[in-house]
């Protein structure tokens, strides 16, 4: 979440003011400072006021360290203009505009620091929850506790030996394929069929 600082009626014109807005736009901490502190406008005087309280704003609220944020983002618009005038030749009288600018100065985390920003204000909002504490002191628990070991399986047979077997069993089979059908022993019931036929 990004702080942000506003000044208003900045006696300045947004043309000059946005010249040196868009120096520091993006930039880290320090050296938008150090950017602003060695010019010598007025505006950077202004600007550089107005960069220290969104950091302050920053610090205060969302406790974030200013060596991990950048300015996100300088918005300069125009304010209403001061009307003077001056007296000129034959009675006349020229309009003078003394321009003004509002100014918001947008800081927040880097883009390498927001995840991790993410998850622990997760873990503050978990923690506010009734009865967040003893479900943490649960899974932790849970997580804790060893896994019961898994029964040991018998070792399955080689590659070797299974090439044995399978080749044994193929040679059975063709080896019985190739009797003839009268050497092939008969089956009980056929035979049993055969006696009571000779006993008739």
């Amino acid at each position: 979440m990004s702080a942000t600082a506003r000044l208003r009626f900045m006696p300045v014109s947004p043309y000059k003011v946005r010249k040196y807005a868009q120096l520091f736009k993006g930039k880290g901490i320090e050296e938008a400072r150090a950017i602003l502190s060695y010019h010598p406008s007025p505006a950077c005087y202004e600007l550089l006021r107005l960069l220290n309280s969104a950091v302050a704003n920053a610090e205060n609220n969302y406790e974030y360290d200013p060596e991990l944020m950048e300015v996100k983002n300088v918005i300069v618009d125009g304010a209403p203009s001061y009307k003077r005038w001056r007296a000129r030749a034959r009675g006349r009288v020229n309009r003078i505009l003394k321009r003004n600018s509002h100014v918001l100065i947008e800081v927040d985390l880097r883009e390498e620091y927001k995840v991790t920003a993410a998850a622990e204000e997760e873990e503050i909002v978990e923690e506010a929850r009734p009865g967040a504490r003893d479900a943490a002191k649960a899974r932790k628990k849970t997580a804790e506790k060893p896994e019961p070991e898994e029964p040991v399986e018998e070792e399955a047979q080689a590659p070797e030996e299974r090439e044995e077997a399978t080749g044994a069993d193929t040679a059975k089979e063709e080896a019985e394929a190739a009797q003839p059908r009268s050497e092939i022993e008969p089956e009980p019931a056929l035979e049993e069929a055969g006696e009571e036929k000779e006993n008739n």
